[in-house]
């Protein structure tokens, strides 16, 4: 059964696959985008999603009261996020197995990862079977699982107690493994390298947990657990994510504050934004540039909007010329002020 993070990760991909923006004029493509937007509904919906698990579709459309479509013979679009290629398994109910621990790993990432997106691939060393491994086994009834079975103790005439009990050479329901066995002169595990290749995706979050399926060690009478892969961002010399946005700073002189100014810096992916007033910028001031943000998640084409928190830098000291003509400007403010109040009513610091 599919966790709702795999549904969402197959809708995403199944969505951009059959989008009309990327097959124009093709009728095949644009019904597969609804089927599957229509199933996604469906098993984003606990409710639906129960109904669909016990009875099927036609018991979920009995359920909801409408008609079945026509159009038979083409690809189910629930078999898309379940049997039919996207996590494997299908539908048909198994009996529950016994899965072996999951590996959780950091992965660490730019921030020009998350914005454009990126394969990664990297070199994993796991315990796996023995490829012979069933020629190891013989039959014994008493083993009722991995490592366990049921032993029968005589307690008095009449009276039987059956108890659980470990035991590691049973391999599972009805047999045991030989420990030492030709068919598998290193042993029934052995260590194997894979590489294991996964997608970060464009907008994807810190902290997003990416589902290596079944490429956990291997264990006899067990499937196998997971790797996951939790995305860690690694700081960027000049931007900070909120969410979809981005936080930078810019620094202006006190010339461009008080007049205008017009600056461009380079983006994540190189291209070029411009920054630019035409008034007054008072310091720490916010400028919003709309969509130069971060991707969504669900929809790589829609970004976030881009937050520059302006640096008024201030010059240090001013010559006796400069002094003139700031006070030429704006006049002196002190000769106000001296009416009022003396010049000795306040202490030097």
């Amino acid at each position: 059964r599919a966790s709702e993070k795999e549904i969402k990760s197959a809708y995403r991909k199944l969505s951009r696959k059959y989008h009309p923006d990327k097959n124009p004029n093709n009728k095949e493509a644009e019904k597969m985008f609804q089927d599957v937007a229509n199933a996604y509904e469906t098993l984003s919906d606990k409710e639906k999603r129960k109904i669909y698990d016990r009875h099927g579709e036609e018991g979920l459309k009995e359920h909801l009261k409408q008609k079945a479509q026509g159009g038979g013979g083409g690809m189910d679009p629930f078999d898309m996020f379940f049997g039919g290629g996207m996590f494997g398994g299908g539908r048909q109910r198994q009996e529950e197995q016994k899965r072996g621990p999951d590996l959780n790993l950091d992965v660490r990432v730019t921030l020009k990862d998350l914005y454009l997106g990126r394969i990664i691939s990297v070199m994993h060393k796991k315990q796996t079977l023995c490829l012979n491994y069933e020629d190891c086994r013989t039959d014994d009834r008493s083993c009722i699982g991995p490592g366990m079975k049921m032993v029968t103790r005589q307690l008095g005439p009449g009276f039987v107690q059956q108890m659980q009990t470990n035991d590691p050479g049973c391999g599972g329901k009805g047999y045991r493994l030989k420990r030492r066995c030709k068919a598998c002169p290193k042993g029934l595990t052995e260590s194997a390298e894979k590489i294991l290749t996964f997608e970060v995706e464009p907008g994807m979050s810190d902290g997003h947990v990416i589902v290596l399926e079944n490429e956990g060690d291997e264990f006899i009478g067990q499937l196998p657990g997971h790797v996951n892969f939790k995305v860690k961002t690694m700081p960027h010399p000049s931007f900070t994510r909120i969410g979809n946005d981005l936080n930078m700073d810019m620094h202006i002189s006190l010339p461009e504050a008080l007049v205008e100014f017009s600056k461009k810096f380079s983006h994540l992916d190189g291209h070029k934004v411009k920054v630019s007033r035409k008034e007054v910028t008072k310091p720490f001031q916010v400028i919003r540039v709309r969509g130069e943000g971060m991707p969504f998640g669900d929809n790589p084409s829609r970004k976030g909007d881009l937050h520059v928190r302006i640096i008024v830098d201030f010059p240090k000291k001013l010559t006796k010329e400069q002094k003139d003509t700031v006070l030429k400007l704006f006049g002196n403010p002190t000769k106000s002020s001296s009416k009022k109040r003396s010049a000795t009513d306040h202490d030097e610091l």
